[in-house]
């Protein structure tokens, strides 16, 4: 056998199998080394005194095409370094001909070319691995010598039987030949050597190097009889392009690629046997030369005898070998069987037929029943009837070797059904092996938790014993490198309403519903907290339809006895693809699962470019806003708010913008979220508390108030009292021109919020509810909190003008601030209809498009808009230089943004 260090030399050659692309190409090019071998016999045709001259020629030039066709094809072979020294060989053989041609007589010509005949060895020898050398010496040299003497002892047979007896070799010319030949038997035996121990994909290459080896052989031979011009010469020529050519078709075919197992029977079966097929075709001949000529010579008896040597010897090598061998294969087999059966996970062998070949003895402590009892039987007899066909289905598809898991329920001796999850290994292409693997273990509800001693090395969730992110990261990897990736999705889903914390028997119960709501080749983990995964064998559409049937059993699920507790979920779903990497795609994932959570319970949404784009312009904004902050990109723009008692604007609002530099203008709804991510938020609403202050007691209205908005993060983080202060103090803006605009919910948070509030209520700082209506709208939170401004929504201006129930919930917002001393503030007016209506409904104080649209600090000095005589909107209307009978400032609640 020719395993171990005898398996093929790499990088493998490359020969496509028979009836493959590449053996048309072959063919072809066979042809045309037969058809150059005949132009020196096509010489033969010319006149005498042309002919040799011509066949010589050509000869010469097949040399130079060689040549130049082994220097080419060499750079792209499987074995550069090897075809560089044959093309070497080529060169010194022609020149050592040439020179030999000038100065010895005919007949001894070829000694010319017996340096370059030796060179061939130093060629072979860097085509083979250099590792089967060392690790087999022994072995290789005895079958070397072997061949070596085999291919004597023919030659020598076949020159007995024919040109020994016919005497036309004086005493030199035979000495020449037979240095010529020795020299090509060298080579000849390496080629049988590559042959015998390379993979059957190289060993077409082997073959048209030792047929190359063979015609240059015969061209020797023809060169020594030869003893002027004539057909020998033209034979001679011919059989040297023969070979010339024949090695070129070599070169070409040496191609590298994947190669197969290079252990496969084929190639094990040939190495054994060529070395004895060529000592039994010497042998043979030797014999059979004995009634032919009625002698056997001295030399030919010597080569009789060092071949059965060799042979002896070459037999002795290899069953050592083979010993060796045996006793590794069997403490192999004793430390598999060693480790298997101290393991507590029962391991099951399925042969080609799915019929369980072998179990070890860790499936008593499973099962509760006998490893004998379990073998030979189908592994579909051995699972609920429900999971046996997509068990079956899903074994019997190939796997390329990579690890799978599948669930299924097998019965215990006690008739109860276990769910086992099995890792499934497809070695069936391994001729080592020729079977499925299969790791079991227990994942029912009962079974004990397993103990992971390092969770950060593990790949086994511990409360679910799915496979965790890890392992979710590796699966990925590997079939990102696969052919069928593009068949292949990623569902993330998300569950809510998970209590904190690792709830095994809830985990359990999700993973059972889980397992048997997918399909026999999806491919379950869990890849966070409350999140699991599936691979998916399947398009997006496929993924789509295993996602919902996911989310819908989710809910509900039992928490005790009589409890139920209700849970929801979402799904994210990615298609897979060769150009990106597994965190990428869990990326895609996540990113789908947020946009479906965001959706609402229960939903669905696919990775699409334009939520990468959304993600990519997210990240590049969040990355960027600091920078912004400092670099002084942020500006503030003012929209006023006018008094239709007075007919002016009375305050106006700060509202922040951003242009970036890449995107542009961006919008605060955008950005703003983005900030309050973060403490970067606090430091923006400090800036524009800072600048808004600034700008507006600079304005010529003393009397002019500004709203600024506070995030509730601002609120929350107890610095806003400070900051105000600061604020103030640097612009020398007086409190009373100050309002601060916040959100429903601040005013549900801890005690010291209400506190800092009335803290800055009683400076003269005052407080304004943004969008009321919209949030917490307990009406009953409003009576003796620190507020003095209710913003009224654009919502409830919707179909205002139509719609008498519109018109009614705005006239009991005016009622309600009115009742409890607040002023009322009605944002978003567009239309000139809705003015009017307001202004019926006794609404004072009026913010949106149709009066103003948010302006630079400059423009507030010319441009503050008013209501003219005729109730219409004007442009410009002046505020009052400090008229103590308006003091606008001390009355005007803060606008709306």
């Amino acid at each position: 056998m020719t395993t171990g260090p005898l398996a093929a030399p790499t990088p493998a050659v490359s020969a496509s199998s028979p009836g493959g692309s590449a053996a048309p190409a072959l063919r072809r090019h066979l042809l045309l080394a037969v058809l150059a071998a005949f132009l020196p016999l096509a010489a033969a045709l010319l006149p005498d005194s042309w002919s040799v001259g011509v066949a010589v020629t050509v000869n010469f030039l097949a040399v130079v095409v060689v040549l130049a066709l082994l220097v080419r094809s060499g750079r792209r072979s499987a074995h550069p370094a090897g075809w560089r020294w044959y093309a070497i060989s080529v060169a010194t053989s022609a020149a050592g001909a040439l020179v030999a041609g000038a100065w010895l007589p005919w007949g001894q010509t070829a000694l010319g070319s017996v340096p370059g005949q030796l060179l061939v060895v130093v060629a072979i020898v860097r085509m083979l691995d250099r590792s089967s050398l060392r690790g087999a010496r022994a072995r290789i040299t005895s079958m070397l010598v072997l061949f070596v003497v085999a291919d004597l002892l023919t030659v020598h047979t076949l020159y007995h039987l024919t040109i020994a007896r016919s005497g036309v070799l004086s005493l030199d010319q035979t000495i020449a030949l037979f240095a010529l030949l020795f020299s090509i038997a060298i080579g000849t035996g390496f080629s049988l050597v590559l042959i015998a121990v390379c993979a059957a994909e190289q060993r077409r290459v082997g073959w048209l190097l030792f047929a190359s080896q063979v015609a240059t052989a015969q061209a020797g031979a023809w060169s020594s009889i030869a003893t002027g011009p004539g057909v020998v010469q033209y034979l001679a020529c011919a059989t040297s392009i023969l070979g010339l050519t024949l090695l070129a078709v070599a070169c070409a075919t040496d191609r590298s690629r994947p190669a197969p197992d290079r252990r496969s029977a084929d190639g094990s079966t040939l190495g054994a046997l060529l070395p004895h097929a060529t000592a039994m075709t010497g042998g043979s001949l030797l014999l059979l030369s004995v009634p032919v000529t009625g002698t056997l010579t001295v030399f030919g008896t010597t080569l009789g005898v060092l071949a059965l040597g060799a042979l002896f010897a070459h037999q002795a090598v290899s069953w050592r070998t083979q010993g060796r061998l045996t006793r590794d294969l069997q403490r192999s087999e004793a430390y598999f069987r060693t480790l298997v059966r101290g393991s507590a996970d029962p391991v099951v062998i399925l042969d080609d037929q799915l019929t369980v070949s072998w179990v070890s003895p860790a499936i008593t402590g499973l099962l509760g029943v006998e490893p004998q009892r379990i073998a030979g039987r189908p592994v579909a007899e051995a699972v609920h009837p429900d999971d046996a066909a997509g068990l079956v289905a899903a074994l019997a598809a190939p796997h390329d070797e990579e690890v799978r898991t599948r669930s299924a329920r097998v019965r215990h001796c006690d008739g109860t059904w276990r769910l086992l999850q099995a890792q499934v290994r497809d070695l069936r292409s391994d001729p080592d092996v020729g079977a499925l693997v299969l790791y079991c273990r227990d994942v029912t509800a009962t079974a004990p938790l397993p103990v992971v001693t390092d969770l950060a090395f593990a790949t086994t969730d511990p409360a679910t014993g799915l496979p965790n992110r890890s392992a979710l990261t590796q699966r990925l990897a590997t079939v990102l490198r696969a052919p069928w990736v593009s068949a292949t999705s990623l569902v993330v889903l998300g569950v809510d309403g998970l209590a904190d914390g690792d709830d095994a028997a809830m985990l359990r119960e999700l993973t059972t519903r889980f397992s048997r709501a997918l399909r026999g080749d999806d491919w379950l983990a869990r890849s966070g907290v409350s999140e699991f995964a599936v691979v998916v064998d399947g398009g997006i559409a496929d993924a789509e339809t295993v996602a919902a049937r996911l989310v819908a059993a989710v809910e509900p699920v039992a928490s005790g006895p009589g409890a139920t507790l209700r849970l929801t979920a979402a799904a994210g779903v990615s298609g897979l693809s060769t150009d990106v990497d597994a965190g990428e795609v869990l990326g895609w994932g996540d990113l789908a699962l947020r946009s479906a959570r965001g959706a609402g319970p229960g939903q669905v949404r696919r990775h699409s470019d334009a939520l990468r784009i959304t993600q990519d312009r997210q990240e590049a904004l969040r990355a960027d806003l600091a920078d912004a902050l400092h670099a002084d990109r942020l500006h503030l723009v003012y929209q006023p708010v006018v008094d239709l008692a007075l007919r002016r604007t009375v305050s106006v609002e700060a509202l922040l913008r951003w242009q970036h530099p890449v995107y542009g203008a961006v919008s605060p709804a955008e950005f703003i979220p983005l900030a309050e991510e973060s403490s970067l938020i606090t430091d923006i609403g400090r800036w524009v508390l800072s600048r808004a202050t600034a700008a507006v007691v600079a304005l010529p209205h003393p009397d002019l108030g500004v709203a600024v908005n506070v995030s509730a993060r601002h609120v929350r983080s107890g610095a806003l009292v400070d900051d105000v202060l600061a604020a103030l103090d640097a612009s020398g803006l007086p409190a009373s021109r100050l309002v601060l605009e916040i959100t429903e919910s601040v005013l549900l948070d801890d005690g010291h919020v209400v506190a800092d509030l009335q803290l800055l209520r009683r400076l003269g700082v005052r407080i304004a509810v943004d969008d009321f209506g919209t949030g917490w709208s307990s009406l009953a939170y409003l009576v003796g909190l620190p507020i003095d401004v209710l913003k009224m929504d654009r919502q409830f201006l919707a179909d205002v003008e139509t719609d008498p129930q519109r018109r009614a919930l705005c006239a009991s917002v005016l009622h309600l601030g009115t009742s409890l001393g607040l002023a009322v503030v009605v944002e978003g007016v567009e239309t000139q209809a809705e003015l009017q209506l307001l202004r019926d409904m006794g609404h004072r104080f009026i913010q949106g498009f149709l009066l103003a649209r948010p302006m630079d600090v400059a423009a507030l000095g010319t441009r503050l808009p008013g209501i003219g005589a005729d109730g219409a909107p004007t442009p410009c209307a002046d505020l009052p230089n400090g008229d103590p009978a308006h003091p606008v400032g001390a009355r005007f609640p803060r606008p709306t943004r």
